[in-house]
């Protein structure tokens, strides 16, 4: 890796002789080390990269703010460098984050993705009220009771003070660009999509996550998974089960 890969990308478990790469990006406010348990669900056949934003974990020291442009060339150098197939998961705010790159990595001309995976995230181009939109504008008390809530941080880190004054910048940043978001319509991505819904989510509905149909010309799967929001974690064999059947469609996957 280069530098700038290797500021943005954490590999687990490096697999050179995997037939292709899945790059995960975290929900608002985490780090790569979410996907860290991912490698024993997809090795040998799939090499997991997850993306590292800044301000969090090994990047604590830097502004928690994610230039999306960047995120783009670092996935634009390791794909063109590499040169095996790959495919994008984004769990809720990633799945915007991955949509938009991929977007931008086909005005630019490089390789895209085998295929596109949204998980519990609605679809760009609709709007809604639900538990996590508009934590921009609230205090950090409510942003942090909201989201402990909805699962999204254990309710030990909320009860340490020094935790969370490390967990809050990433949060704000990230609510802030979720808050912020204008979708700007373009034609379709010629990248086939699979969106994973939560049947328990509160936060995103099922039918929210069926509008990501219209943002793709080579075809649509929609999964409901038996969990929550955050079913990344606790139904991750079921989730990983799905993905890395799809993946072998793919002609990567060995």
């Amino acid at each position: 890796m280069n530098t700038l890969t290797a500021r943005w990308f954490r590999c687990p478990r490096p697999l050179p002789q995997a037939g292709v790469r899945l790059f995960c990006l975290p929900y608002a406010g985490a780090g790569a080390g979410v996907f860290h348990p991912w490698p024993a669900s997809f090795a040998p056949d799939v090499e997991v990269l997850a993306v590292q934003p800044p301000g969090r974990e090994n990047r604590i020291a830097e502004p928690p703010e994610i230039d999306l442009d960047e995120l783009t060339a670092a996935v634009a150098d390791a794909v063109t460098a590499d040169g095996r197939p790959y495919a994008v998961y984004g769990h809720s705010l990633g799945a915007r984050l991955a949509f938009e790159a991929v977007r931008r990595l086909r005005r630019a001309g490089a390789p895209l993705p085998v295929r596109l995976y949204a998980g519990a995230a609605r679809a760009p181009h609709l709007h809604g009220s639900g538990a996590f939109d508009g934590l921009s504008r609230v205090s950090d008390d409510e942003l942090v009771a909201r989201v402990v809530a909805g699962g999204g941080v254990p309710e030990a880190v909320a009860g340490e003070p020094e935790l969370l004054e490390l967990l809050l910048p990433a949060l704000r940043a990230d609510f802030t660009w979720l808050d912020g978001y204008e979708y700007r319509p373009e034609p379709p991505l010629p990248v086939p999509i699979v969106a994973f819904a939560g049947a328990l989510d509160h936060a995103v509905q099922v039918e929210q996550s069926a509008g990501w149909e219209r943002h793709t010309t080579a075809g649509f799967v929609l999964h409901r998974i038996d969990g929550g929001h955050f079913f990344i974690h606790d139904r991750l064999t079921e989730l990983a089960a799905l993905l890395r059947a799809d993946l072998m469609t793919t002609g990567g996957a060995r």
